[in-house]
């Protein structure tokens, strides 16, 4: 139950990492006005005309995202706190695949946010103290 717990709370705290980050980025770079966000043509052009920083936003929300998410996930695991950190990792990726799979995006960021979310939440881990102990030399 315990482990169930963690990756839960690991996606909530990312998601909302995620969210608040974002929210930032669209007060710096503001969608146009009448956009439609049901509407795939219109998310189409709204993604072709980002700035690089928007767009640069977004993985970085991504990324605190991930290490947020993998570290809370690690923090209350019971053990495996890494495996806990890459559960959220799959999760996040998948959720990242979908969206980049339903609104067209560069090469580039298919590749950055591909790998931003396993490397965040592995480093989230990490600073949670989720890593493999370091064997110590014999004095």
């Amino acid at each position: 139950m315990r482990s169930i717990l963690a990756v839960i709370g690991g996606m909530l705290v990312a998601f909302v990492a995620i969210i608040v980050i974002e929210s930032i980025g669209v007060k710096l770079y503001p969608p146009p006005p009448g956009l439609n966000p049901t509407d795939p043509e219109s998310l189409k052009a709204l993604v072709a005309s980002m700035p690089l920083a928007a767009k640069l936003c977004v993985l970085l929300a991504y990324a605190a995202g991930s290490v947020a998410g993998g570290w809370v996930a690690a923090r209350l695991a019971p053990r495996a706190k890494m495996m806990h950190a890459m559960i959220v990792a799959a999760l996040l990726f998948g959720a990242g695949l979908m969206n980049l799979m339903t609104i067209p995006h560069p090469v580039w960021f298919w590749v950055a946010s591909s790998g931003i979310y396993w490397l965040g939440a592995w480093s989230g881990a990490q600073a949670a103290g989720g890593g493999a102990p370091v064997a110590r030399e014999a004095a």
